[in-house]
């Protein structure tokens, strides 16, 4: 009797015991799949966040992100993010330095053992921005152009720099557009300064100053009044194009370059060395007058011009305006003026 109680005693020992081994067993499964579950929950969190961060950097117009949206260029940033850590690197998707309106950000993100990537691709718009369909687009009724000494207007594409493309080139453009057929007589009498794929168009679709410029004018990177500018002067450059506003009739003169988007409220003189890459804009609700004079005066990229009939146009000396899809590229994904969409996001 005494042996067969010990056994049952036994037996139920070993089942006790194989019962607490399969709770505990349960047990410490469930605590690492939570435990699992957590790290990788905290991991994509935190690769988020990182992500998030990197955006807002974007928006805000960081330039340690900003100006490495270059071709061959990157941005990196670090970020610790609830006891983990998170790396992100932004970049264009291409190397063409025609395309920048696609930007690919990968994130990585570590929480204790877990790892988490992420890809973006975003596609990125400029604010409105105007339609540049010739070298020099004349928005003005009537207006009075005129070329004297040896002046040139190029509606063949160059490149940022100002050198003359392989031709021929999909991308050229006419050199000169007036608003109404009757404007075209005027400029046809200096069609011996004008090259392009037409010496001037009609184009009654040119874009209107007035419904793009606020937004560039109140971010402009450096604004001036009326008056004089000379001697040494450099706006931005090809990374880091800058917006240059004009309140006010005004003369720039001495050695000026600049890159980006330069708009004038008023008349505009140019004289001396200038160069400028990107869009100039010239506006005026008066008659307006653009003059470029002596010296060598140059615009790489596109000139809108936009007043009241009567205004004037007039090049002299060896100035010249020299149609660039690259700076008008330049000019239009100035980082400050962009809005994201994303196009997708992997993880």
């Amino acid at each position: 009797m005494g042996k067969m109680a010990l056994l049952v005693v036994m037996s139920l020992s070993l089942v006790v015991g194989i019962i607490t081994y399969t709770i505990n067993k349960s047990k410490n499964t469930l605590v690492e799949n939570v435990t699992g579950f957590q790290k990788y929950t905290s991991a994509r969190n935190i690769a988020h966040t990182g992500v998030n961060m990197m955006l807002s950097k974007m928006d805000a117009n960081d330039t340690s992100v900003t100006n490495y949206l270059q071709p061959n260029m990157q941005a990196m940033k670090i970020f610790n993010i609830s006891s983990g850590i998170c790396t992100v690197y932004a970049r264009l998707a291409s190397v063409d330095t025609s395309k920048r309106d696609t930007v690919d950000l990968i994130a990585r993100s570590r929480f204790m053992d877990t790892t988490r990537y992420m890809k973006i691709r975003l596609r990125r718009q400029p604010v409105p921005f105007p339609t540049v369909g010739e070298a020099v687009g004349l928005r003005i009724p009537d207006a009075n152009f005129t070329m004297s000494g040896t002046p040139s207007i190029d509606g063949r594409n160059h490149t940022i720099g100002g050198a003359l493309t392989a031709q021929p080139d999909t991308s050229n453009k006419p050199g000169v557009g007036v608003l109404n057929p009757a404007d075209t007589t005027q400029v046809l009498l200096y069609g011996s300064k004008i090259d392009g794929t037409k010496d001037v168009v009609v184009d009654s679709n040119m874009s209107n100053p007035i419904s793009y410029v606020e937004e560039y004018i109140n971010a402009a990177d450096v604004s001036y009044t009326t008056g004089t500018y000379g001697s040494n002067m450099t706006w931005g450059s090809v990374s880091e194009p800058w917006i240059v506003s004009v309140e006010g009739d005004v003369k720039f003169s001495g050695n000026i370059e600049g890159w980006g988007i330069l708009i004038v409220h008023g008349d505009i003189t140019l004289t001396g060395t200038f160069t400028f890459h990107g869009l100039v804009v010239a506006y005026k609700e008066m008659q307006i007058d653009v003059t470029f004079a002596k010296g060598t005066p140059d615009v790489i990229g596109g000139l809108l011009m936009a007043g009241p009939a009567g205004s004037t146009f007039d090049m002299r000396g060896s100035s010249a305006i020299s149609y660039s899809k690259d700076a008008i590229e330049l000019a239009k994904y100035i980082n400050k003026l962009q809005w994201y969409k994303v196009v997708y996001w992997y993880e």
